[in-house]
């Protein structure tokens, strides 16, 4: 008996062509799908870290009986126009203190506690270390970034953070965008600070749990003319559990920072680790150098421009992840209600506030 083999039809270039076609549109439709997964990923990663560094400062707390000190000295003399390049100047951030309390006990142990890098070599090389913990996945900033931390002029690049301490929302530096808050107003009550300065400072006087405190003149107030802002004393920050009278499930403690959208950003500087709740989450670039750029560009563009950086920023495509007081997580919606965002940052302002799911 005899079997005759067919023989084997090969593919038409216009059959390969349509096959070629049809991969490629699975492809197209599936690949959206894989980049949502790893960004839900990265996204519960950073959740993760934050609450880890909740903890550390509640840790901390329980330790100390207050919460982790934020501070700089200005008492030495030296440049009026920039703080960083005052000689002898003792500063501690922080992300500093809470380092025992997020296994980084042997780093802790190597720093001059107290001093700068301006003045501390050891400190210097500690600072450009990168700490996993404080670093978002879905923040792409190299680390350690140079330009950075008011350190522009310097050749070392500091490690930078992903996450910031809430100062609060009594911020008066930025532009028309987002006037500084007036008495006889309802925002008037976002001048408040618990040391009843009410000038709106932030630096030195925050109404949120870690604001930018340090003693001594500022260089500010040094300047000709002198900074007006800077007007009253400012104080250290050694915020304490009972002053937070908002609830701690109500007031928010540590939130998203992108580092290269800010120029004061590293975790070992006292002022590079702490962000305001005055300017919008997730605010657009408000600098000529960023008009006419894609978003994330122009921030980029822009990071010279404290006075409308110095928020809260993530790179999640719709919020950002803070922490609250009791040691919650909680992902805060770019559309959140201002004066609700605003409050949260605060610790005793009093509003009625509800907290969205």
């Amino acid at each position: 008996m005899k079997f005759h083999r067919r023989p084997v039809r090969g593919f038409t270039l216009v059959e390969l062509l349509v096959v070629i076609a049809i991969i490629g549109v699975l492809v197209g439709l599936l690949l959206p799908a894989v980049q949502a997964a790893r960004e839900a990923a990265r996204r519960m990663s950073c959740s993760s870290n934050i609450r880890q560094i909740a903890i550390g400062v509640t840790n901390f707390e329980t330790a100390r009986k207050q919460l982790p000190g934020n501070y700089g000295d200005f008492s030495s003399a030296g440049d009026i126009l920039d703080e960083p390049t005052v000689v002898g100047i003792t500063q501690m951030s922080w992300m500093t203190n809470i380092l025992p309390y997020v296994e980084q006990e042997p780093l802790y142990r190597t720093i001059a506690l107290g001093a700068d890098v301006s003045n501390n070599a050891t400190n210097a090389a500690v600072a450009q270390t990168r700490i996993p913990l404080y670093r978002c996945p879905s923040d792409t900033t190299p680390s350690p970034l140079g330009s950075r931390g008011d350190r522009a002029a310097s050749p070392l690049g500091f490690a930078t953070t992903s996450y910031k301490g809430v100062s609060g929302s009594n911020w008066v530096f930025s532009t028309s965008t987002y006037p500084p808050p007036t008495v006889g107003t309802p925002d008037a009550v976002f001048l408040s600070d618990p040391f009843l300065i009410n000038n709106g400072n932030n630096f030195g006087n925050g109404n949120g749990i870690f604001y930018a405190g340090y003693t001594g003149v500022n260089p500010m107030r040094r300047s000709t003319p002198p900074s007006t802002a800077f007007a009253a004393p400012g104080r250290p920050c050694n915020t304490l559990v009972a002053a937070i009278k908002d609830g701690l499930s109500n007031t928010m403690m540590v939130g998203e920072s992108v580092g290269l959208y800010n120029r004061d950003n590293w975790w070992f500087y006292f002022k590079g680790s702490v962000a305001t709740t005055w300017i919008p989450l997730n605010d657009s670039a408000r600098c000529a150098a960023g008009t006419g750029q894609a978003p994330r560009k122009a921030l980029e563009l822009c990071f010279e421009d404290w006075q409308n950086n110095f928020g809260f920023t993530s790179d999640h495509a719709t919020g950002g992840n803070f922490a609250f007081a009791d040691g919650s997580v909680r992902f805060i919606a770019n559309v959140i209600d201002l004066r609700t965002y605003r409050a949260m940052g605060a610790i005793q302002d009093a509003q009625v506030i509800t907290i969205p799911d």
